[in-house]
C-alpha cells in the first residue's frame, strides 16, 4: 500500500482488491489436485480464459478458481461435451466478458481521473471508489442481462430447428471516411464519436427487430429477416445523418448461413461484406436474393445497379435500396 500511494496507483490497488475473487493461495499443482484434473488441461483452460501460462509454484489461484475448474471439468458441460467443446465455450464466454470488463474499467478509470481533477488525493479517491463499488450489484446486473439474452437466444436457436428452411438476412454498415476522420481526432473526441455511432447502431437494429452480431471498428454486422435488415439499413443511414455522423454505406444479402457461437458464417455473410466494400457513401447495396424477396413490398424503393465484380466472389447482380416511400408503415 505504501508503494501504491507513493507511485500514484492506490485507487488501482483498491479496485484490484474489490474485483479479486479471493486470496491467491494455490499454484497450478494445487488446483489440479483439488479439482481432480491434470495441469495440462488447466493451462489450456487458463489460456482459453485469455491469460498466459503461470510459472510452476507461483500461487496466483484462489478457491474460486478451484471451484470454477471443478465445475468445468466435472460439471454438466463436461459430462455432455468433450474437452475441446468446453474450451470453445470458455473462449466465447471469456471474450464476451472481457468486453464487459473493459467497459467497467473505463467507467472507474474515468471516475478516478475526474476525482483527481477535482483535487482529491489518491487516498481520498481510493476511498471514494471503494464506497462507490458494489460487486454484488454488478454481478446481479450481469446475470440478469445474461438470462435475458439467453432466453432470446433459446427462441432463435430452437426456432431454426422448427423452421429450418428459413433464410437469414445479413447486413453490414460502416461510416465513410472513418479512417481519415479517426486519425484527425484526439482520444476523447474519438471515444465520443465511436460511442455515438454504436448507440445509433445498437438502438436502430433493436428497434427494427434485428440483432447486432458484432462491431469491428466502425463496422457493424447485424442479422434478421430480410425486411427487418432492409429497414435497418435505411434507418442506420438516416440516423447517422441525424446524429451528425459521416454517411453510412451498407451491404445486405440473404440466404442460408452457418450460426455458431453467436456469429454467422458462409457465402451470404461474405457477399454482404463485399457489397458494403463497393457501396459509396449513403448507398445501400443489396443482393439479388434480397431484392427478389422484397421487390413486392410497396414502400421500398429500388434501383437496379447491374452486375458488379466482387473480390473473391466474382460477378453478381446488385440492386440499390434507395429508401422507403411515404406509404411506409
Amino acid at each position: 500500500m505504501a508503494r501504491a500511494e507513493s507511485e500514484g496507483w492506490l485507487a488501482l490497488l483498491a479496485l484490484d482488491r474489490l474485483a479479486s475473487p479471493g486470496a491467491p493461495t494455490h499454484d497450478i499443482a494445487d488446483v489440479a489436485a483439488l479439482a481432480d484434473t491434470d495441469e495440462d488441461r488447466l493451462r489450456r483452460l487458463w489460456r482459453a480464459v485469455g491469460f498466459p501460462d503461470v510459472p510452476d509454484g507461483l500461487a496466483v489461484y484462489t478457491d474460486a478458481d478451484v471451484e470454477a475448474a471443478r465445475r468445468l471439468m466435472h460439471g454438466g458441460f463436461a459430462r455432455r461435451s468433450d474437452f475441446s467443446t468446453v474450451l470453445r465455450h470458455v473462449r466465447v464466454i471469456s471474450s464476451s466478458m472481457s468486453r464487459v470488463a473493459s467497459l467497467l474499467a473505463d467507467y472507474y478509470g474515468d471516475e478516478v481521473r475526474d476525482l483527481r481533477a477535482r483535487g482529491l488525493s489518491d487516498e481520498a479517491a481510493a476511498y471514494a471508489i471503494v464506497e462507490d463499488f458494489d460487486g454484488d450489484e454488478l454481478a446481479a446486473l450481469v446475470v440478469h442481462a445474461a438470462r435475458l439474452q439467453l432466453r432470446a437466444a433459446f427462441w432463435r436457436r430452437l426456432g431454426r430447428d422448427l423452421v429450418p428452411e428459413t433464410a437469414v438476412a445479413v447486413g453490414f454498415a460502416d461510416l465513410s471516411g472513418y479512417t481519415q476522420l479517426s486519425a484527425a481526432l484526439d482520444a476523447d473526441r474519438l471515444a465520443d464519436f465511436v460511442a455515438r455511432w454504436e448507440a445509433v447502431a445498437y438502438d436502430t437494429v433493436a428497434q427494427h427487430g434485428g440483432r447486432v452480431v458484432k462491431t469491428i471498428g466502425d463496422e457493424v454486422m447485424f442479422v434478421g429477416l430480410s425486411l427487418q435488415v432492409a429497414r435497418t439499413a435505411i434507418a442506420l443511414r438516416d440516423g447517422a445523418q441525424a446524429h451528425e455522423l459521416p454517411a453510412v454505406r451498407s451491404g445486405i444479402a440473404a440466404g442460408m448461413v452457418v450460426a455458431r457461437d453467436g456469429d454467422f458464417y458462409g457465402p451470404v455473410v461474405n457477399l454482404a461484406s463485399r457489397l458494403t466494400e463497393i457501396a459509396s457513401a449513403g448507398t445501400i447495396y443489396a443482393s439479388d436474393a434480397v431484392h427478389e424477396q422484397l421487390v413486392g413490398v410497396p414502400s421500398l424503393v429500388w434501383s437496379e445497379v447491374g452486375p458488379r465484380e466482387l473480390r473473391s466472389i466474382g460477378s453478381v447482380a446488385v440492386f440499390s435500396l434507395l429508401g422507403e416511400s411515404e406509404t411506409s408503415t
